[in-house]
């Protein structure tokens, strides 16, 4: 049962809990990281756009909007999942010790992992929608030109990408000493990969091959283009939930050893 972890009752509670608290500081909690890619896809989409208004992509010429709105759906799952399992998890097992009040009951380590890894997932689905809804309005207003359909596909591939995203995250919140330190893998590591995965402008460029096939994030906003956009997007896809089963695989277990020896001394 215990490559069960993510089905068992004890994980879903705690992700129950996360949402219950998350829902009762809604206006705080919900607005402002839901409004980030929100204000991105202005930035970049109006703002750049009235400089860019087209490129090419895949061999045809779309509209600078339509090519960034995908990356801003990637944009908001990578973000939001990996900032939770940093910050978030970060302050739940360190400063509101949620963690060590959990473990006094049915719920194990296992079961605490799985439920940060969980709910940091549900919550970047539910980003993304939010995102994908203010796109429906561009849509109406005539800013952007999308197959929403494809959404429906694109949801459940969100969730399991969050999920790889989040298991990295617990990586870094498993080992940095103080919240301080989350600054390292911040500024070296997710910022820059946040945007040199073709989320904002094509990857082109031969010398950032190793980027290309290497960043999940950058398959996610391919295969979110493709979908969106009516291009190649199969091949992003099953290269983006073959990398992201190869993260569950290797950090679950990796983050699970490294905080039972932080959390429990073992």
């Amino acid at each position: 049962m215990r490559g069960l972890t993510a089905l068992e009752w004890q994980s879903w509670a705690v992700v129950g809990r996360h949402a219950r608290v998350h829902l009762r500081h809604w206006h705080t909690n919900f607005l402002p990281p839901a409004g980030e890619p929100v204000m991105m896809l202005l930035a970049f989409g109006l703002g750049l756009g009235g400089y860019v208004s087209s490129l090419e992509w895949q061999g045809r010429t779309v509209p600078y909007m339509d090519f960034v709105a995908p990356g801003v759906l990637a944009y908001a799952c990578f973000m939001t999942a990996v900032f939770q399992a940093l910050y978030a998890a970060f302050i739940r097992m360190h400063y509101q010790k949620t963690w060590e009040g959990q473990l006094t009951t049915q719920v194990e380590l296992r079961h605490v992992v799985w439920g940060e890894i969980l709910w940091a997932a549900l919550l970047s689905t539910t980003y993304v929608a939010i995102v994908s809804l203010v796109l429906a309005a561009c849509h109406l207003l005539g800013l952007v030109t999308l197959d929403f359909r494809a959404l429906l596909v694109l949801a459940p591939v969100v969730f399991v990408a969050g999920c790889a995203f989040a298991a990295l995250g617990l990586l870094f919140t498993a080992v940095a000493p103080t919240i301080d330190h989350m600054n390292l893998p911040v500024f070296l590591l997710v910022l820059p990969l946040a945007v040199v995965s073709g989320t904002y402008f094509p990857l082109d460029d031969p010398r950032l091959a190793v980027v290309r096939a290497a960043s999940p994030l950058y398959h996610l906003a391919e295969g979110a283009r493709g979908l969106l956009l009516g291009g190649a997007a199969a091949r992003h896809l099953a290269t983006l939930v073959a990398m992201a089963a190869v993260m569950l695989l290797v950090l679950v277990p990796l983050d699970l050893r490294l905080l039972r020896r932080r959390v429990l001394g073992e």
